[in-house]
């Protein structure tokens, strides 16, 4: 039987099967806590939910297709349309089970060892710079607007600015509530009710400025000013030899239609290796830094040194491209199902400063950035996404979520660095701030 549409290279009406079949079973909380379970549940309705919103005229153009990924499984959790045993699967997806620590090195090395060379070092030199002066002129401004609505320079910059900027839940707002409650007093638990309530209203609304970003780059690359966003790839404006010709555009297309199993294979087996030693440096060299960060020490030693084969890199790439391609609308209905607590977000519009104050923060974030990149060679659209969004979003999931709203993925290694290395920066920068206003 012939369908006009096709999902994932099935005809709409076998797909529509299998997902009524997935949510039969999600129904009659017949779906096991493992990851299994987990893959079913979140593979086949991230993909079909994506699927719907890439075909949504005009707002397809936006991002539609990211956004409802997200929103969609968490709104029906919300309105008991979905059981929350789901909800409890999803979750144990990402902590119990660790999906992460599977899809994030499988991003992570390809995205480096695929890269331009001369890019990575140009790009790579330029980037800490103004991601550290992004976090400071961010938050200080953010501060004045909180003062400027009556909300509080201190207040705005501790408990919305800050953990908005610090790389998520687990990495922010959980050891800020520890902090302030230790500087200024108070119960730990109310004040991260608080701070991962921003946290998420800003990882919301990263995804949705990315989507508006890359929707506007494609149309109009000097959109406002010249050098507003790179074409073909490109990061840098100056002392950048990329220049895509037909023939390479031909041999790309050509080489990621031709991908073969042995690739495959190489690409994940190398991304073993360096996981392994990235746990390896973490343990024995003091620091305590991420494990991530030394994935991409390794990733970059390796391609700098030209150790590896093109052959070697281009596997590297090809896998990273089948765990975007392939993961990304299974990793979103995770996060939307497991992680994305909507109850708390719709409690907020109650306080419409607070929200306000969320989103602006996000905005400021994101200005800033584009323009601190901008000064230091960078096109403002990939810095401010790079800069600004990563840090912006809720640290390794919402680097997946805004990428993916961008169609930028190879520029994940800049946005984990924001998440572990700006984090970390940021943290100092808040506990400084939190001994001397509370």
């Amino acid at each position: 039987m012939k369908s006009k549409y096709n999902v994932s290279g099935m005809p709409l009406w076998l797909f529509g099967i299998i997902f009524i079949i997935i949510l039969a079973g999600v129904k009659l909380e017949i779906v096991p806590d493992n990851m299994g379970g987990a893959f079913a549940v979140c593979l086949v309705m991230g993909v079909g939910v994506m699927w719907l919103g890439d075909h949504i005229p005009v707002l397809k153009e936006y991002g539609a297709g990211t956004i409802l990924a997200v929103l969609v499984p968490s709104l029906l959790l919300f309105w008991g349309l979905l059981p929350q045993s789901i909800a409890g699967i999803s979750k144990n997806f990402f902590s119990t089970y660790d999906f992460t620590s599977f899809l994030v090195p499988g991003l992570l090395v390809g995205s480096i060892l695929a890269m331009d060379k001369k890019t990575l070092v140009n790009a790579g030199a330029r980037f800490i710079v103004p991601m550290i002066l992004t976090i400071i002129f961010a938050t200080t401004i953010s501060g004045f607007v909180g003062m400027l609505v009556g909300y509080g320079f201190a207040e705005t910059i501790l408990y919305i600015a800050g953990p908005i900027l610090g790389a998520g839940v687990s990495a922010s707002a959980v050891p800020l509530s520890e902090v302030y409650a230790q500087k200024g007093g108070g119960d730990a638990d109310s004040i991260l009710t608080m701070l991962t309530a921003a946290v998420m209203v800003a990882n919301v609304a990263t995804i949705v400025i990315a989507s508006v970003l890359a929707a506007i780059g494609r149309k109009n690359s000097d959109f406002i000013f010249k050098g507003f966003a790179g074409k073909d790839g490109k990061i840098l404006r100056k002392d950048e030899k990329l220049q895509v010709t037909e023939e390479d555009k031909t041999k790309l297309v050509k080489d990621q239609n031709t991908t073969t199993f042995k690739e495959l294979q190489t690409g994940f087996i190398l991304t073993c290796g360096v996981f392994i030693l990235g746990r390896i440096l973490a343990k024995f060299i003091p620091g305590g830094l991420h494990f991530y960060l030394y994935m991409i020490i390794i990733a970059v030693a390796l391609k700098l040194a030209d150790v590896l084969s093109a052959d070697i890199c281009s596997a590297s790439g090809a896998w990273t491209n089948f765990m975007a391609k392939v993961l990304t609308p299974c990793t979103l209905c995770a996060i939307s199902l497991g992680v994305l607590d909507l109850s708390s977000i719709i409690v907020l519009f109650s306080d419409p400063i607070f929200l306000f104050l969320c989103l602006a923060c996000v905005i400021v974030t994101v200005l800033v950035s584009g323009t601190l990149c901008y000064a230091f060679g960078f096109y403002f659209m990939e810095g401010s996404i790079m800069a600004g969004l990563g840090l912006a979003d809720m640290g390794g999931t919402g680097d997946v979520a805004v990428l993916s709203a961008a169609n930028r993925m190879e520029l994940l290694p800049f946005l984990t660095i924001c998440s572990r290395i700006g984090g970390a920066i940021n943290m100092v920068w808040l506990t400084f701030l939190a001994s001397n206003f509370l």
